[in-house]
């Protein structure tokens, strides 16, 4: 049975492009934002989200809520709808984390719902923003992963990976690591091909040993001015994840290294519209400006 009134906490980029699809299929989407920034309410209002006044109000409206926040951000969404849904007394809510988390706080989150009634479904995306509803999958699982079968009537494809509460964060972080993986190495051997003068000998050479690949992750170094604080934080999910599981990992730290240096360049600030804008060549010469990855005192110079 397809939803009707679906929460969404947070509109974010992601968020905003369930809203847009989810409205353009007559289905009334609701968000809690008195506590978000203005463009964060600007972009609900652009979606056509409705701003309800309490999180009781949207515990007690929506028949499911997605929560698509940064990682550091997922467990205390998760208290608050488990705190509203004791207040309020909501047995039936459906909740669904769709965050780039570690199996670690999926289960932690679990236990957070629970003695609220709330049931808990794992999820995560995987694909762009902007290609909800064409093409971008979204895996879940847990024991109430099929309840969420109606979100398939809106275009959105899911693959159900098991019963366990942790499998899609498991999933979603291991794959993280390819495509932000991808992001820092990029970006890493740009900029020393930035500073050699070989940019556009190095990514034409890039392109004929790999097609596509650069192209493929162009959108996603673009998207880096304003989402690198978050890339660095899926980074240190997976590294917690390996940790806790007697696994070492030492692509994911440096990565995220990579990450958060671009993260403290400040160089953006989020779409209300939740557009992505620029090209890979800016972007990289911002970077280069900016003096990414650039030592105070370049190695040989006195």
């Amino acid at each position: 049975m397809a939803f009707q009134r679906v929460g969404i906490m947070s509109i974010g980029e992601m968020g905003f492009h369930w809203a847009k699809l989810l409205k353009s299929h007559g289905v009334e989407v609701l968000t809690y934002d008195k506590d978000r920034g203005e463009v964060s309410r600007k972009r609900a209002a652009n979606a056509g989200v409705t701003s309800v006044p309490s999180m009781n109000t949207l515990v007690k409206e929506a028949e499911v809520i997605v929560s698509i926040v940064v990682p550091s951000a997922a467990k205390k969404v998760a208290a608050k709808v488990a705190k509203a849904a004791l207040k309020t007394g909501r047995k039936d809510l459906l909740f669904c984390d769709a965050n780039a988390i570690s199996p670690m706080t999926a289960d932690a989150i679990a236990a957070v719902l629970a003695p609220a009634g709330v049931s808990f479904v794992d999820g995560c995306i995987i694909g762009s923003a902007a290609r909800m509803g064409k093409g971008t999958i979204v895996y879940l699982s847990g024991p109430e992963a099929e309840r969420l079968r109606g979100l398939e009537a809106f275009n959105i494809p899911l693959k159900i990976l098991g019963p366990s509460t942790n499998q899609a964060s498991a999933f979603k972080v291991i794959y993280a690591g390819l495509t932000k993986g991808f992001q820092g190495l990029f970006c890493e051997l740009l900029m020393g091909a930035r500073k050699f003068g070989l940019l556009n000998e190095i990514r034409a050479q890039y392109e004929e040993s790999f097609p596509g690949l650069l192209d493929k992750v162009s959108g996603s170094i673009i998207g880096l001015q304003i989402h690198a604080g978050r890339r660095a934080e899926e980074m240190d999910e997976l590294k917690r994840t390996f940790n806790s599981h007697g696994l070492d990992s030492f692509m994911a730290p440096a990565a995220q290294k990579v990450l958060r240096a671009i993260a403290a360049l400040n160089l953006g600030q989020a779409s209300d519209s939740g557009a992505r804008h620029g090209e890979l060549a800016e972007t990289l010469e911002l970077f280069y400006e900016r003096g990414l990855l650039r030592t105070k005192a370049p190695a040989g110079n006195s």
